[in-house]
């Protein structure tokens, strides 16, 4: 059993292809947004576990830092001991492709208002993810898993959880691809890296619930974040470094 945020996020095998396609893309759209938005560049100099700042080095290039300070231990951060994730823009493209077909004559998802209520903003979100491709990396280090720049610095503080985009391997509890790894559009994990005070955030009420647990979910926080990169190789990751999965 995977936890009850499985449940939630599948898509329904009854579906048309246009259905499931559609209602995949909304799954996106909800789960996602808020994630990307939240790891913008702030004003915050460097990664935190808490609102207070304890690594404002990390925001140097990790080329020219050989050792910095996270959560109290040395991180080697030169790109030798780095696995940087390739980008991948299929999502990208996918969700242009779908926002074009609410507008396209003949289209079977097209209708007089499709291109205004879904057309338009899933071709300006289609944008937003290719622009978030172009300048985002998930990356692999000896002991954590990290959302950094495509230039490999900082994000800065997750303003929906606060903390770092960086989490240790100990600290997950599951991850997950949705709705499948061979059909990828969200990346999914949970950890208890991040104070406990803040797991039922969002997602996290369901997904932390009694009903969850009972399931066989494990309490932590929830992530989702769309899958910009290459997510084969992120899966090897997760299990090369041996991160839970339920």
């Amino acid at each position: 059993n995977i936890n009850t945020i499985r449940v939630e996020m599948s898509i329904s095998g009854r579906c048309n292809p246009y259905g499931r396609l559609a209602k995949a893309t909304v799954v996106l759209l909800l789960a996602s947004l808020t994630q990307l938005l939240a790891i913008f560049p702030t004003n915050v100099d460097g990664f935190q576990l808490n609102r207070n700042s304890h690594c404002n080095d990390f925001s140097r290039r990790l080329q020219g830092t050989r050792h910095t300070t996270v959560t109290g231990s040395s991180l080697s951060l030169s790109p030798a001991d780095l696995e940087v994730i390739p980008p991948s823009y299929q999502l990208a493209i996918g969700t242009l492709a779908l926002g074009a077909a609410f507008g396209l004559p003949n289209s079977p998802l097209k209708n007089k208002i499709t291109p205004y209520l879904a057309g338009i903003p899933l071709l300006l979100f289609g944008l937003f993810i290719a622009f978030q491709t172009t300048t985002l990396r998930f990356t692999f280090s000896d002991s954590n898993f990290s959302l950094v720049k495509s230039d490999l610095t900082t994000t800065g503080e997750n303003l929906v959880v606060g903390g770092e985009n960086s989490w240790s391997y100990k600290s997950f509890v599951n991850y997950d691809f949705f709705p499948s790894r061979s059909f990828p559009i969200l990346v999914y994990f949970k950890e208890t890296q991040t104070p406990e005070e803040m797991w039922n955030t969002g997602p996290g009420e369901q997904a932390n619930s009694p009903e969850a647990i009972a399931k066989g979910a494990k309490p932590g926080q929830v992530h989702f974040f769309p899958a910009i990169g290459n997510v084969e190789q992120m899966a090897k990751g997760f299990e090369k470094n041996a991160c839970a999965k339920i």
